[in-house]
C-alpha cells in the first residue's frame, strides 16, 4: 500500500515539476521585458509562494489600445480604418 502511494505522490510532484519547468521557460523565452511586465503586476516568486498573487479582476492586463480612425468629405464618411497602439495601462 505504501508503495501505491508513494507512486500516486511521485507522479503528482513530477506533474507539478513539468508545468512549472514549462511556465518557467515560457517567460524565459519571452525575454526580460516579460519578466519586468510580471514583477510591474506583483507577479513575483515571493507572491506566489506565500500566496499573495493579486486578484486578476483589479486591472487590465491589454497590451494594446485599439480604435477606429475615421473621415468624412462633404459630409460623407470616406475613410475608416482600425487602428492599434501598445500601451502599458489603459
Amino acid at each position: 500500500m505504501l508503495e501505491i502511494l508513494s507512486a500516486i505522490f511521485a507522479a503528482i510532484l513530477g506533474a507539478f515539476a513539468i508545468i512549472m519547468s514549462v511556465a518557467f521557460l515560457r517567460v524565459a523565452r519571452a525575454g526580460r521585458g516579460k519578466v519586468a511586465y510580471l514583477r510591474r503586476k506583483q507577479y513575483g516568486l515571493k507572491a506566489w509562494a506565500t500566496g499573495g498573487l493579486p486578484k486578476m479582476n483589479r486591472g487590465t492586463t491589454v497590451h494594446e489600445l485599439e480604435g477606429i480612425e475615421l473621415k468624412a468629405s462633404n459630409g460623407r464618411l470616406s475613410y475608416v480604418r482600425q487602428t492599434r497602439a501598445p500601451t502599458f495601462e489603459i
